[in-house]
């Protein structure tokens, strides 16, 4: 495995806007970045949908001391190996580079790199040849504790391991590095690195061929690496902001302290006192609106006296619809056993009439079959219990139709057997749902709806559903 160097050169840049941006190892207050603390990640992590990765290494150690870091939550290094060698992408790194022998997670604070630069482990205050584009972030580092040389080592796992993640022929890598400041003697205490992977055949590979790039087909070129030394005048989360802001345009809220909480200003009082006031009348007017929506699904549910299909479902709405207009509605029974009656319902008016309610639900005209269903049931009451009163029968017709599109009802053979023969009042839902409005609208009263009902032999008189009327009222 071949590693040899190239010239560093600038990524192509994303709109600021655009990137996305993740920070370990500083749980930072931010609406536009992901933080995380190292022991704080979450376990659907996936370093692969950023563009900007920000390793807070002075805190990696202590948080694992203090906290306890979860392996298995860390990012790998084949995840931020491919984010790497991924397009327009950046990995800026702050703190001290090296083999810890008391970190046992990974081999070293460098495993996200292919290769790693020679570490000098020296100190000093003289700091020269720094990078506009960093200026800012060193006036707040007034001492280095490394500088690094262009000799590097492997990846602990082995280059060529490391190369197969990024592309399968991969098996050359170039390193590009760049100082970003220098010590007195030329020495670089923070810089970037670019690294492009590349293919060789030497099976082909010509002697007579000269250079050291001669034979290497390039495949892949990553974003770039950026190591900078750990700031001395201010913390590395107040570093991290600073790079947010300055490098990516990005604000991070400062954590509000608690005891700030105990002084307020007058106008401050005075508004909060405000808030107060109308978050109280939004809860009011929360459970108002949540009553009345309570009321319009009880209210919407007659609206089913149009359309509704199934007999037990619609018997249940027409009798909610006649105790609205007063009266009281239970099951049937017939004989000493209490036999039901086969969904014929019992009512009282207001006045006190009783009466047999048999409802219907047909997609055509009603059959004659469905009032001698009534009559059967009246006949038996009268005879086993002398009971006296009105069959009364409502029908949902030709339900699939809209109610002005709908067709007679009832036959004529319906009509004279209810006249003629039984004295039973025949009304459509329709009717029903008509007399409801009306009723609402407090021009129908109670004993004038009723009156239709147990007066009447035939087809109820009361007049059929007016959606114009019943929209404007």
């Amino acid at each position: 495995m071949q590693v040899s160097t190239v010239a560093p050169t600038q990524p192509r840049t994303l709109q600021l806007a655009q990137k996305r941006i993740l920070v370990l190892g500083s749980a930072l207050h931010t609406q536009s970045v992901d933080a995380f603390a190292w022991n704080d990640l979450p376990g659907y992590l996936n370093v692969g949908d950023y563009d900007v990765i920000i390793l807070n290494l002075v805190s990696f150690l202590e948080q694992q001391s203090n906290f306890g870091i979860r392996a298995e939550r860390l990012p790998t290094w084949q995840q931020i190996a491919r984010l790497l060698f991924s397009p327009n992408s950046e990995v800026i790194c702050i703190g001290l580079p090296g083999v810890d022998a008391n970190n046992s997670l990974y081999q070293s604070t460098s495993w996200w790199l292919p290769v790693t630069p020679e570490f000098v482990f020296n100190s000093g205050e003289v700091i020269r040849n720094i990078k506009p584009e960093f200026a800012y972030y060193f006036e707040h580092v007034r001492r280095w504790f490394f500088y690094a040389t262009p000799s590097f080592k492997s990846h602990f796992m082995g280059l060529a391991g490391y190369l197969r993640v990024v592309h399968p022929w991969a098996n050359n890598l170039q390193v590009g590095m760049g100082a970003i400041a220098h010590t007195r003697f030329n020495q670089a205490i923070a810089f970037k690195l670019i690294f492009r992977a590349g293919y060789v055949d030497r099976s082909r590979a010509l002697p007579a061929r000269r250079g050291k790039d001669a034979g290497v087909e390039p495949l892949l070129t990553s974003g770039v690496a950026v190591w900078l030394p750990p700031p001395t005048e201010i913390s590395a989360d107040e570093a991290i902001s600073l790079i947010l802001r300055e490098r990516y345009r990005r604000s991070v809220d400062v954590a509000t302290p608690e005891w700030v909480a105990t002084y307020q200003l007058p106008q401050q009082q005075a508004i909060a006192a405000q808030v107060n006031e109308r978050q109280k009348e939004i809860e009011r007017l929360q459970q108002e609106i949540a009553l009345a929506q309570k009321q319009l699904e009880a209210t919407t549910s007659l609206n089913r006296l149009l359309y509704e299909q199934n007999q037990e479902a619609l018997t249940l709405i027409v009798c909610d619809a006649l105790r609205e207009l007063g009266a009281q509605v239970s099951d049937a029974k017939i004989g000493a056993d209490s036999t039901s009656s086969g969904g014929i319902m019992h009512l009282t008016d207001p006045s006190g009439r009783e009466g047999m309610l048999l409802v219907k639900t047909r997609a055509g005209e009603l059959p004659l079959n469905d009032l001698r269903q009534l009559d059967q049931y009246v006949r038996d009451l009268m005879l086993n219990q002398n009971w006296r009163g009105k069959g009364i029968l409502i029908a949902n017709t030709y339900y699939t139709h809209p109610p002005e599109q709908r067709n007679e009802p009832f036959p004529s053979n319906c009509i004279r057997a209810a006249q003629q023969l039984f004295g039973y009042c025949l009304v459509t839902t329709t009717q029903l749902f008509q007399a409801i409005a009306t009723h609402q609208r407090k021009e129908l009263g109670s004993r004038e709806f009723w009156n239709a009902i147990f007066e009447v032999n035939g087809v109820c008189p009361l007049p059929e559903l007016s959606a114009q009327e019943v929209s404007n009222s």
